[in-house]
């Protein structure tokens, strides 16, 4: 299990990062690379289920579980996948902090599956954060 860290300049106000990063119907349009594609399955408001499609047309089907959210500040998820080999429970901690011309966004990633190369990881991360900026910044 390792440890990741990625941070991005959003040029969007806190609250819209916020919504965006705390709100299932919203990670579902950027939380995923670039040759992804995501699938909301359920939401209850604390929990949700959410579908990652590969290009090849495998999936990996997770549940989140918001531990902690303290608005336009930080958000605090548990994720656990479905599939045998990425078994245990990440945390994926999003912080949001005021910056010049827009939001920082730092995402940490603890207890990667052994599965999950740190490396894909973290370009994964770079991506997604990547897709919210272009979502937020029109």
């Amino acid at each position: 299990m390792s440890t990741d860290r990625v941070s991005r300049l959003v040029r969007a106000p806190r609250d819209a990062v916020y919504r965006a990063c705390s709100d299932p119907t919203e990670l579902v349009r950027w939380r995923m690379p670039l040759d992804m594609t995501a699938r909301l399955l359920g939401t209850d408001g604390v929990t949700y289920r959410m579908t990652l499609g590969y290009p090849d047309g495998r999936a990996d089907t997770f549940e989140a579980r918001f531990v902690e959210r303290v608005a336009n500040e930080k958000i605090v998820e548990r994720i656990r996948f479905d599939a045998v080999e990425r078994a245990g429970e990440m945390t994926m901690t999003t912080m949001l902090r005021p910056a010049d011309g827009g939001t920082e966004v730092t995402v940490l990633t603890e207890n990667l599956p052994a599965a999950i190369r740190p490396e894909d990881d973290d370009d994964g991360t770079r991506q997604a954060l990547g897709r919210l900026a272009a979502l937020l910044e029109r």
